[in-house]
């Protein structure tokens, strides 16, 4: 049985789904999914694939449905007025607040986004316009992110402001030492390979903990089509307890 909770009064487009595993003592480890879609739409196939496999590893898991379409157009205000980080952020104070009503333990809350919603979780995280995005979230889990307004055609028009490789960098010392796993194909067809590579470098030249792992072969919004990454990505957030 599906649990949804609206984020905002009046809006019944920005939700997040829950699923707990069938079986499990609580207060759970829980990951927060932000789906891909170029910001157009909130994807299917990034959404519930994915819960399940955190649901089987012993996790609560929450699918972001956040803002799409004109809305989520890149304005210049930069990524405060960004509604979709704004979005991210509403679920994660929201599920801090009620960790006990939604079981999850809030020391060991994480972000796992794909394509979009990779660039989504980067901007929320690290830009520096959210205050204590670092100390909301244990882990980050970037799966072939989104480069942001240089990627051609997607929402929004282009800038460096939302380029997550170019990005200006938070100093917030908690967001600074969140530990990040970046993940890529190198055969994706749709963002380029060298997105993660930029940005892999740009976490190292800014002292962000991170694990880069590379799949030889992908399909773009078909994570599973490389599970690898998976087994690697829940080894690596064994490592932080």
């Amino acid at each position: 049985m599906t649990m949804r909770t609206l984020l905002y009064e009046g809006r019944d487009d920005v939700y997040i789904d829950a699923y707990y595993p069938e079986t499990a003592a609580r207060p759970l480890p829980a990951v927060v999914i932000c789906p891909g879609g170029g910001y157009f739409l909130v994807g299917s196939t990034e959404g519930r694939p994915v819960s399940d496999k955190f649901t089987e590893a012993g996790y609560a898991a929450f699918i972001l449905h956040y803002t799409v379409g004109t809305e989520a157009a890149f304005g210049p205000g930069g990524f405060k007025d960004f509604a979709p980080a704004q979005d991210l952020d509403a679920a994660m104070r929201l599920l801090h607040a009620k960790a006990y009503a939604f079981g999850v333990d809030p020391g060991r809350i994480s972000v796992i986004g794909f394509s979009a919603g990779g660039h989504l979780c980067a901007a929320w995280a690290f830009s520096g316009a959210f205050k204590e995005a670092g100390l909301r979230t244990k882990a980050i889990i970037l799966s072939y992110p989104m480069r942001g307004g240089t990627d051609g055609d997607v929402i929004g028009s282009d800038g460096v402001d939302f380029d997550i490789t170019r990005m200006q960098y938070t100093d917030d010392p908690a967001a600074k030492n969140t530990p990040t796993f970046l993940w890529h194909a190198r055969d994706d067809q749709i963002v380029p390979f060298d997105t993660s590579e930029k940005l892999s470098a740009r976490f190292s030249a800014e002292g962000i903990p991170h694990t880069f792992f590379v799949c030889e072969h992908g399909i773009h919004a078909r994570p599973f089509y490389a599970p690898e990454w998976f087994f690697k990505a829940m080894e690596w957030l064994a490592a932080f307890g």
